[in-house]
C-alpha cells in the first residue's frame, strides 16, 4: 500500500474499505463509487472517440473474479 498514490482507510462499520483522496477538502470513496467513476469516464472517451452517444455497452470481467475482486 505504500506505493499507492491514495490512502485506504478501513472502516468497521462497513465490510470493505474506502479509498481517501486528497483534493482540496479530504472525499472518501468506495470500491463501487470509484468503479462507477471509471466507467463514466470510458463512455465519456467512447463518446468522444466515436462522436455519438453510447446507450449500449457490454463491459467483461475475468470469469475466475471473485466478488471482492469484481
Amino acid at each position: 500500500m505504500k506505493l499507492l498514490s491514495y490512502e485506504v482507510v478501513e472502516r468497521k462499520r462497513k465490510p470493505y474499505v474506502r479509498v481517501q483522496v486528497r483534493e482540496g477538502d479530504v472525499r472518501e470513496f468506495s470500491p463501487e463509487e470509484v468503479s462507477a467513476m471509471v466507467l463514466t469516464k470510458m463512455k465519456e472517451t467512447a463518446e468522444a472517440y466515436l462522436s455519438e452517444m453510447v446507450t449500449n455497452a457490454v463491459i467483461t470481467i475475468l470469469a475466475y473474479f471473485d466478488d471482492t475482486q469484481r
